[in-house]
């Protein structure tokens, strides 16, 4: 069994959790519940082994809602306050508010993004190579989940969601705090010359988020591109956290459709305002 180690790149464990779950040092001293959930402590069978929290891989529904309790719980929440959304790689948001949106195991419209400041409710987003952001207000209370892989990326998500917090909740994107979870890796993440360029035309430098790989094709940085973005759109530098974790080097702890190939899980990334 993969031991679960007490710190990995700029995440620590979360103490206590019920399932292996790390957390951003300065996010959780400001306040915000959160976790990055692994792919350990599920009940779900190979391929999916163990801890997958999406129904849109083939695992059987009874199994992902186990493992979905199994994540609000590492949280010390419960399922029936936790809230996601089906995923589509674009940049729309939306506002989740326990009473008005279906429950976890419905899942809402398509969204990228979820925002909320409602205590007590547990947002959830699943991963497997994209990356994962975090926004939070600690001083107005509201926290912004989203996912950008490459298409993501050059839809500008990091940018929309610090505006969406601005507009539903009166952030100053200097006052947020933001961590970049676990996604695949410069090291890792090939792509075509185009994918770069779409990345590019959102402001981000070419040369700082990609380089040829051995085999003279571009590789790209996901999250150094998420970062800039970030950066570009009023978040102070010191206000960001990264995990600087390659998916598809530790698929040990983490789902990566690159390198596992289809089917594979996706892990979670869980936050919510305390109650």
């Amino acid at each position: 069994m993969t031991d679960v180690p007490d710190a990995l790149g700029g995440m620590v464990a979360r103490a206590g959790a019920a399932v292996p779950c790390f957390e951003f040092p300065a996010l959780a001293e400001s306040g915000l519940r959160h976790g990055v959930l692994t792919r350990l402590g599920g009940v779900s069978p190979a391929p999916y082994a163990a801890l997958n929290v999406s129904f849109a891989v083939g695992d059987e529904r009874a199994r992902v809602m186990e493992n979905r309790a199994r994540a609000a719980h590492a949280l010390g929440g419960e399922l029936g306050r936790l809230r996601a959304a089906r995923q589509v790689h674009g940049a729309a948001w939306r506002v989740v508010r326990c009473g008005d949106t279906p429950p976890a195991e419905a899942e809402a419209p398509p969204a990228d993004i979820l925002l909320c400041g409602e205590p007590g409710t547990l947002l959830l987003l699943k991963f497997a190579d994209c990356t994962p952001l975090i926004l939070w207000d600690a001083a107005q209370r509201w926290v912004a989940l989203a996912h950008a892989g490459w298409r993501g990326t050059a839809l500008n998500v990091a940018a929309t969601a610090v505006a969406a917090l601005v507009q539903v909740a009166g952030s100053r994107p200097e006052g947020l705090w933001a961590a970049i979870g676990p996604a695949i890796g410069r090291c890792c993440y090939e792509v075509a010359p185009a994918v770069v360029r779409a990345v590019s035309a959102t402001g981000v430098d070419a040369e700082r988020v990609s380089a040829l790989g051995p085999s003279g094709r571009p590789h790209l940085d996901l999250a150094e591109a998420n970062r800039l973005q970030l950066l570009a759109a009023g978040v102070l530098p010191g206000r960001i956290s990264a995990a600087g974790v390659c998916t598809a080097c530790r698929t040990d702890l983490f789902y990566s459709h690159r390198a596992l190939g289809v089917p594979a899980g996706r892990f979670g990334v869980v936050a919510g305002v305390p109650a």
